[in-house]
Formats: structure tokens, sequence, C-alpha cells
């Protein structure tokens, strides 16, 4: 009988404790620490790939080669597990980077959900593209699910197109059921600027977070990216006509 109530007991206490690992909110973090210490609530996927540290009260990642997500999830990514059915988070970054295929950005990633060609593993993505020579060295912004960016999903954001160097920018996503939609700052300043809202059907537990990698081989390039935070964003969004603000914002950053 002692020997039934124990299973029992470990079964309940195992069973409480994964629901307490799916069922954790998203934490704030300000990245005020130093060296390789993140909080317990982060979990790091292919970290030694992307040299990385806590520096300034930044999270700083020097991306690494052959690393992407498109078709697949190559990237170096910082993630906390969450099974949160709503939220609303942000974080900023500077983006320098220099002749090479780069991506950075927030992606909410379901690793049991089946993509559109039946393969496991599918996400939302919000994220600066920067491009290499061939196409003149200069990034985009998109919004994707895995490999598509079919509408209502952006391939390129209208009138965003910073040449490469240093890119500081603010992302933003939202997540209400299976709706996403998503905003960011060109400059990392002013008022949001919509992006898409898109609907996708992802299976909890999630892994949502941030992350970097240069998409060519060893060589290609450089990038350096610096997460300034990852936090609950502004309940309030102010719309604005893409075209209105980059005009202004872009024009101002080229005249510095």
């Amino acid at each position: 009988m002692k020997q039934i109530i124990c299973i029992v007991a470990m079964l309940l206490l195992s069973l409480g404790l994964i629901s307490g690992v799916f069922a954790q909110d998203l934490v704030t973090d300000e990245f005020d620490g130093t060296g390789q210490d993140l909080q317990s609530f982060w979990k790091v996927k292919d970290g030694d790939k992307s040299p990385w540290e806590l520096t300034g009260g930044s999270l700083v990642a020097e991306a690494g080669f052959d690393q992407n997500l498109w078709g697949d999830d190559t990237s170096t990514r910082f993630y906390q597990v969450t099974d949160q059915d709503q939220f609303d988070i942000e974080t900023s970054m500077v983006v320098d980077y220099a002749d090479a295929c780069t991506v950075a950005g927030i992606v909410v990633y379901s690793a049991t959900t089946k993509d559109h060609q039946n393969r496991d593993g599918q996400w939302v993505t919000l994220k600066l593209w920067g491009r290499g020579a061939a196409q003149n060295n200069n990034a985009v912004l998109q919004y994707q699910r895995r490999e598509n960016d079919a509408a209502p999903y952006v391939g390129t954001q209208p009138d965003y197109n910073p040449d490469q160097g240093v890119i500081p920018i603010e992302l933003r996503v939202k997540r209400d059921g299976n709706e996403y939609e998503s905003w960011f700052k060109p400059n990392a300043e002013g008022d949001w600027v919509s992006v898409s809202t898109v609907t996708n059907e992802l299976e909890e537990p999630l892994e949502v977070g941030i992350y970097v990698g240069i998409c060519e081989g060893q060589g290609a390039g450089k990038m350096t990216v610096s997460f300034d935070y990852f936090r609950e964003a502004s309940s309030v969004v102010t719309p604005v006509d893409p075209r209105d603000r980059l005009a202004v914002t872009w024009g101002e950053l080229k005249g510095q």
C-alpha cells in the first residue's frame, strides 16, 4: 500500500513539475548581468556556434556561420518556454553587419507543430535580414513562418531598406490565441510601425525568444548583435502609415 501511495505521489509530483515548466509566463530581462550567466528562465540553443556574453547591460552575440531561420532552424537562439495564450513582447537590438546574409530577430517556435510541408517544427518570426553584395549590401524587415512569407506575412517591409553597418531597430510581436500581430521601430525610436497580422496554429509549449545567425559559410562577412532587453511591450500602439513614417526616419538617419 505504501508503495502504491509513493508511486502515485511521484507521478503527481512529476506532472506538477512538467506543468510548471510548460506553464511558465514569459519574464522580462534587461540583461544586466555579466559573462554567460543568463537568468534561469532562459534556454540557449547552439550557443557555442555564436559566441555571446552579457556586458554593458546588453546580451551581445557574435553571429556564427551557416546559421539561419528559414527552411530549418540552425540559428543560435535564446528562448523561454511558455504556454501563454496571450503575450505581447518586444526587444531592442543594434545589428552591426557587413558583406553577408544575416538574420536576427524575435521568434515564436513550436517544435511539435507540422509546417505546410509536413515537417516537424513551425514558427512565426519578425526579423532583420541583412543582405550581401549580390543584393547591394542592405537589409530588409521580414515577417515569416517556416520557409513561407506569403500574404498576409511580409517578405519585405515597404520603404525600409537600411545600408549595412550599424542598424538600431526595435521589434514587437503580440500573440492572441492563433493570431499574431507585429510592429517595429526603425532606428529603435518613435512610434510603432505596423507590419502585419497573421494566423498560425502553433501547438504548445512554445519557445519564445531572440536569435542570430550568418546564413553563409565561414568567412562570409560578419555580424554582431546587441540585444538591449526582452520585455512586455507597451499596451498602447499608435497606428502609423509606414510610408509617412519611414520617409522621415530614414531621411534623417542618412543625413547624420
